[in-house]
């Protein structure tokens, strides 16, 4: 990353859009601006896009504000997404042939031409499989789209319960995994593996740890309140933070980027 370029994240909710750009001063991150846009309650549904010129417009008078120097990760609803292990083939293949026959085994798996999904994939350190997320093309293009329309500077999309595992580092023994919650929704997310879940039917941490199949007593909430405040990952926290700062956690993960 060069040197003073803002990385930012950028959280669509149903509620608003949440960012957060920061940068880094030698081994720590510095906090350079956050910001929430209110959005109708129509606008995003499900993690759709339902009114694209809509969100272009409204997030519009904001990406004016930012330098020429940045570069945003945009959270992609991990619900849109579609999470496979796939056992590794028995002949060794290269990159070009892996991805040929990921791309097959998903649209068998799914019934769908391979041309409609875009995916990516990581090895499985538990098992010698393969994890791969995908999620439909269309999708993709929409927020690719409404990120030219803005003219922001694309770094990555990463789905919004993967960029919890970024803050899993920070989270104090003997916690191992981490939490988040909207009205709507629970984002989860271990070093190996995250996820989400709908809040209707699940009223607690307790009760999502076991759906999961966790220990509810190595989890961790992202609430201040609660124990766990996404802001410690800034160490130079300056404008003052929002009020209601865990509704940032999501932005907070994307801002820092890979783990190195």
């Amino acid at each position: 990353m060069a040197f003073g370029h803002w990385q930012i994240g950028l959280h669509i909710q149903k509620s608003g859009v949440y960012g957060v750009a920061l940068i880094r001063e030698k081994t720590q991150w510095a906090l350079r601006r956050w910001w929430q846009v209110p959005l109708a309650d129509d606008v995003v549904v499900d993690g759709q896009i339902r009114q694209f010129d809509v969100l272009s417009q409204t997030l519009l008078p904001w990406s004016k504000t930012l330098p020429r120097r940045h570069h945003i990760r945009l959270a992609f609803p991990a619900g849109r997404t579609l999470q496979k292990t796939f056992p590794r083939p028995a002949m060794r293949l290269g990159e070009r042939e892996r991805l040929s026959w990921m791309a097959g085994s998903l649209a068998r798996e799914l019934d769908m031409a391979g041309e409609d999904l875009r995916f990516d994939y990581s090895e499985d350190s538990l098992q010698d499989a393969y994890r791969v997320t995908a999620a439909q093309h269309k999708e993709i293009a929409d927020v690719l789209e409404l990120a030219r329309s803005l003219r922001l500077h694309v770094a990555a999309i990463t789905p919004d319960a993967c960029a919890l595992q970024r803050l899993i580092p920070l989270l104090a023994p003997p916690a191992r995994w981490l939490i988040w919650r909207d009205p709507g929704q629970w984002l989860w997310a271990t070093r190996e593996r995250w996820g989400r879940y709908p809040a209707q039917g699940i009223d607690s941490p307790q009760a999502l740890a076991l759906k999961l199949g966790l220990d509810p007593a190595l989890g961790q909430v992202c609430e201040a309140a609660a124990g766990f405040d996404a802001w410690c990952a800034v160490a130079h926290r300056q404008p003052p933070l929002p009020v209601n700062g865990d509704a940032w956690a999501i932005a907070i993960g994307l801002a820092l980027g890979e783990a190195r």
